[in-house]
Parts: C-alpha cells; structure tokens; sequence
C-alpha cells in the first residue's frame, strides 16, 4: 500500500517534485559551492559533485517531460515553469565548472543550450499563448532571463579554461605602479595587492618569466621592499582569483556585458512577478502550482538579487574601481567589504597529507580495521569474495593517509616561517635552480661530494622513498640537540612528499611508477618479530556493533594519530639490525636499487649520523624543499589547477612563493643599481 501511494504520488505531482528539487539543488550550490576553494573534506566534494550532475540532470529531463506530456486545464500553470528551467540550467556564479574538462567541454554545453532554449520556447508556444497576456508576457520576461543567464554560463564555461584564464590575467604593464607588499596591510589590501600581481602566476605557469614592473625609475627609492608571513596571504589570495576564473563566472561577471546581463536578468524576474500578481488570480489555476509558482519567482528574485550585489561587491570590483580612479565608489565598496570580512574566507585553510611508512609498519593488526585488513586480504576469504589487484596497496594509501593541521607545540604558522627562511636562502636569479632536488642545499653546505650525491641523482621516487626512510631513521637515532620545532617541520614535510607520492602521483613530475608496499616489508616483519612488550597483543571483543564497524571503516589513522615511540622504537631496531650487515658497507650506487631502496635508506640515515654536525637537521629540511619546488616545476602544470577546487596543495603554494621571492629579488637587484651607479 505504501508503495502504491508513493506511485501515486510521483505520477500525479511528477512536475511539480522536480521543479521543486531543480530549485533546492540551485540554492544548495550557491551556498555550498564556495567553501571547495578552501576545503579539503571528501563529503563536500561527493555532495557538490552529485549536486553538480543533478542540477543538470534534473532540469533537462524536467524541461523534456513538459515539452511532451499533456495537462488538464487546472495544471496549465506548469507550462510557466519551463523559463525557470533555463535559468536553473544557468547555475549559480559559484560554480560553473566542478573540474577542468567541464570548461574543456563547453562546445557540448553551448549544444545543450540551444536545444533546451528551443524546447523552453516550444512549451511556451504550445500551452501559454491562450492564457492571457499577462502570464504570456511574465512567461517571455523569465524566457529573457534564463537565455541570457544560461549563455553567460556557456561564455564563463569557454573562459575557463586555461587558455582563457591567461586572457584574464592582466600584464604587468598594466599594473599600478607599487607591486610590493609592506608590513600591517589588512587582508583587504593584500587582497588588492593579489589581483595586481596576478601575471606571476602567469609566469609560472607558461614557464616564461616577465620581468617584473617597475613603474618611474625616480620612485624606486621609494618602494620598500619587505619579505614577511604577508607574503603567504598574497600567494594563497592569487591562487583563489585563478580558482574564481576557472570555476566560477569571474571572468564573465566583471565586464560590461557581464553587468548588464545581471541587470537584464534581475529585471526580467522582477517584471514576471509583477505580471504574474495581475493574472494567477482570475484563472482558477491549482493552488498547489501557484505556491510552487510563487517560490520559483520570489526565489529567483533573491538569487538573482544576491547574485548582483555579490558581484558589485566584489574584490574584482575594488580592484577595477582602483585602476580607473573612481575614488568614492571605491571606499563605499572597500567599507562595506569589511563589515564581512570576505577576504579572510579566500585563505588556505591549512591542511597538509600525511603519509609515513614506518607508521604503517608499526600499524595495528589486532583492532578492529587490522582484522578487517586481515580477513579481506586473506587467500581463503579471497576466494569467496575476489578482491582486484592492488587492492593491498589501495587499502594501506586510503587508510593510513592523515593530514597535519597544527599542534599544541608546532603550528602550520611555524612550518610556513621555515619554508619561507629557506627559500631566502636559495639562489633564485636563475629558474633553473627550481630544478634541483636537493644539489644547492648539499653543495651549499658541503655534503654534495662526500656522501649524498647518489641520493638526490636517482629516479625521483625512489629519491623520496630514501629521504623520507633516511629523515626518520635520522631523527629517531641522532642524539644531537635539534631545535623541536625544525624537527617537526622535516618530519611533517617528509610525510608530505611521501603523501605525495602515495596518494596525488599527479603532482609529482614524470610518470610515476607504482609505489608497492612491499618497499617496507623488512621494517614490517623486523617490528612484527620485536619484543610485544610496548606493543601487547590485546583481545579483540567478539562482536562489534553496525555502528562501530562503519566508523572503524572510515577512519583514517594517519600518522599524526600514531605512536611517536612505537615508530622510534623501529627506527632504532632497523638500524641497529642492519647495521651488521656487511654489503651496506659497500658504494649503494653499485646496487642499482633495483628493490633495495631500505638498503638506501639506511645507508644514507647511518651517513647523516656519522656526520657529527649540529646542522644536520638544517640540511635534511633544505634538501626536502628543494625536492618540494623540483616536484611543482616539473610536474604537469594542469595538476596544480586541478587541486584548487579541492583546497589547494601546499606544494602550490611554495612554488608560487618561490616565483614571487624571484620578483622581489629582481627588485632588490634594481635598487641596488640605481643607488650605487658604476
């Protein structure tokens, strides 16, 4: 009976449901498709893209079923409904795109158009033309106003790309006349600052660098040229402007045509429900279909509504009203901007993948997930339900991947400080040294000859696999007195680049291998066979609730969950039992390392300890800033784009701040010679 009345239901409210959830999907894009900029979370991406494929869906079927379906006279009224179909299919203007290819695609989307536009017009023709002028007139208005709101999507949809999104970065000859950052500039200001020196980006991106812009040679004495943690906010601001371009209608919202197409948009909402209060009244339509007709109009007012305002207050806006003068419109835009504070919501929001093999090794295998683990990749559960290659490898990525946040004692704040010390410390007068992976730092500091070469000359992967092996080992053994937070600050990037390599291959350069976790099945049996003591074998409860079993399931035990001692316990066991053996005596470069990147490892760990310098550590984190730039020079630039509709990578953000560090160098050198002429 209860499915019967749902079959009811649907068949005689069909219309009415979908428009209805058409609607809901619109309202919960425009306010959710914003955070993806600066969020990470796996739920909001799922929900965005399911909301994405819906809105679309939903609307086009929605559209056909009202071209082909015939009505009683009480629900004539559905045929008003289809003009806000093609405003729906308009999208909202934070979100045009939910990945790159969708702008790639927009040729299919500009077909889609127009046989939507001609199955809106057809409905409109077949049922509307005898109900009165006025409700045909309300109908052409919202006819008006989805056309020119689904056509800025299709132009937004072409400017997307990445072709378009050079377009719409400005040179530098276009830029105001100071490009540099002093200290104590709010967020609003470094956000001007950002939309000025978005050619930087440019230049990374197209690998061709513009020298930067001076202005008047009699102001350079002027400019002051600082390097501080503002510096952050600039690049992280920059990537969010190249996110509004790709992804959104930025780069079609802030043109005249632009302007007006929201001006015509608004206007013909407002002018159908105008038309639409003299008419409803005296034709005796469903009271149902009138509700659902008056949410659709006052909805779409307040969309469209939010849509212009959002749009005159933009930080595009701000920026534009700077370069032309307008001085008045500028401060009313600049003091309404920050009673919301909007800038702040354009910031990184801090969150960095972790991955660490020896806290896989040191995983444990009596709770709930290592039964799980154990069962699902067991050969006689296998053969009941086949389980596809990799499966072993896909488990260990997903599962035990984390992110680093902050701590009570190191903060995201401290790792960006380090980062940023160590860039000053890289030459950047040529490009070329964003190529090294680990050579200026060795050479810099003496290392380079004696023992290191070979690691830093291998394939890439194997590279990081050795470092990340070595940084461990290293920290866990040496007894020199290393500042903590130095220490946490290799550790955290360590796991960063090894994150890297495990679970985004893309942003890494070349055609990464298959990292099989195998690599650490020595440490992992050594830690297996070590005294329990530290690590008791407890027994597992014999059942687990539904609940519980899900949870478990989805939990990722990253390695900022894990046991800092059972994983320095390990590292001084590895060391101590390979130790012994006699062929790691020998040049590991004899070996190849073909499958002997642990033997590499150890290697280069028992190097580092037989250094016997305080600045050992110093060494390491250089090393794994270089390998940071190496990766985001050489790896495909389109990978770069693609994670900022996820949040952004910090791997990003360092290169950008490498290319800007180059234009304040650029500067400096400037100054120096127009203050001491030959």
């Amino acid at each position: 009976m209860a499915l019967e009345g749902l079959l009811h239901l649907w068949n005689e409210w069909e219309i009415q449901i979908l428009v209805l959830v058409s609607f809901a999907l619109q309202v919960f894009l425009l306010v959710f498709a914003g955070m993806r900029r600066h969020s990470s979370s796996t739920l909001l991406r799922v929900a965005l893209w399911l909301a994405y494929l819906l809105a679309d869906s939903t609307a086009v079927y929605t559209m056909g079923h009202l071209s082909v379906s015939s009505r009683s006279r009480e629900h004539q009224l559905v045929a008003f409904w289809a003009p806000f179909l093609l405003l729906h299919l308009g999208g909202q203007d934070t979100i045009t795109a939910y990945a790159l290819e969708d702008s790639r695609l927009w040729l299919r989307h500009l077909q889609v158009f127009f046989v939507q536009a001609l199955g809106a017009a057809y409905v409109l023709y077949k049922y509307m033309a005898g109900n009165g002028i006025s409700l045909l007139l309300a109908s052409i208005s919202m006819f008006v106003a989805g056309l020119v709101k689904y056509g800025e999507r299709i132009w937004a949809l072409k400017h997307g790309t990445i072709r378009g999104t050079f377009n719409n970065i400005i040179t530098s000859n276009e830029l105001c006349r100071r490009v540099l950052l002093t200290e104590d500039k709010s967020e609003e200001q470094i956000l001007l600052q950002a939309h000025r020196q978005l050619f930087i980006f440019k230049n990374a991106f197209t690998e061709f660098f513009e020298p930067c812009p001076f202005g008047d040679p009699q102001d350079l004495e002027t400019v002051i040229v600082v390097v501080g943690m503002d510096l952050y906010k600039l690049v992280e601001m920059e990537l969010s402007l190249v996110y509004d371009i790709l992804y959104t209608k930025a780069s079609v919202i802030h043109t005249w045509y632009g302007l007006c197409i929201h001006f015509i948009s608004l206007l013909g909402t407002a002018t159908a429900f105008l038309l639409f209060q003299l008419r409803w009244r005296r034709d005796g339509y469903n009271r149902v279909d009138v509700i659902i007709s008056y949410v659709l109009l006052v909805g779409a007012l307040v969309l469209e509504a939010m849509s212009l305002i959002r749009a005159l207050l933009s930080s595009q806006t701000r920026s534009l009203l700077c370069k032309w003068g307008w001085i008045w419109p500028f401060h009313v835009v600049t003091f309404l901007r920050q009673l919301v504070q909007p800038a702040r919501r354009r910031l990184w929001r801090y969150s960095i993948g972790q991955y660490n093999l020896l806290h896989l090794c040191t995983r444990d295998l009596t709770g709930l997930k290592g039964i799980i683990e154990k069962k699902l990749l067991d050969r006689n559960y296998a053969r009941l339900l086949p389980l596809p290659a990799g499966f072993a490898n896909w488990w260990d990525k997903l599962h035990f991947s984390g992110t680093f946040s902050s701590t009570d004692s190191f903060s995201v704040e401290d790792l960006k400080k380090l980062v940023l010390q160590e860039l000053l410390l890289v030459k950047l007068d040529d490009i070329v040294n964003f190529r090294s992976r680990g050579h200026t730092t060795l050479k810099r500091m003496g290392a380079y000859q004696d023992f290191a070469e070979w690691s830093v000359n291998i394939e890439f992967e194997e590279s990081i696999h050795v470092w990340h092996m070595a940084t461990e080992l290293y920290i866990h053994n040496s007894e020199a007195q290393h500042d903590l937070k130095l220490i946490e600050a290799t550790r955290v990037v360590s796991n960063y680049m090894m994150f890297l390599l495990m679970r985004k291959p893309d942003m890494l350069p070349g055609r990464m291998h298959l990292f099989h976790m195998g690599a650490c099945v020595e440490a992992e049996r050594l830690w297996r066979s070590l005294d329990t003591m530290d690590n008791p074998v407890t027994a597992s409860p014999r059942c687990w609730n539904l609940c519980r079993i899900f949870k478990e399931f989805l939990h990722h035990e990253g390695p900022d969950h894990s046991s800092i001692p059972q994983r320095a316990k390990l590292a001084k066991a590895v060391c101590q039992a390979f130790e012994a053996r006699k062929e790691l005596t020998e040049d590991p470069r004899d070996k190849g390392f073909m499958g002997g990147a642990e033997d590499g490892a150890i290697f280069l760990a028992r190097q580092l300890l037989d250094m016997d310098r305080p600045d050992t550590l110093k060494l390491i984190f250089g090393v794994w800033v270089e390998m940071m730039l190496y990766a985001a020079e050489r790896c495909n630039r389109d990978s770069h784009v693609k994670q900022l509709s996820s949040g952004g990578e910090f791997i990003t953000i360092v290169w950008l701040l490498a290319y800007h560090l180059k234009c304040i160098q650029d500067i400096n050198n400037t100054i120096a010679e127009k203050s001491n002429p030959i």
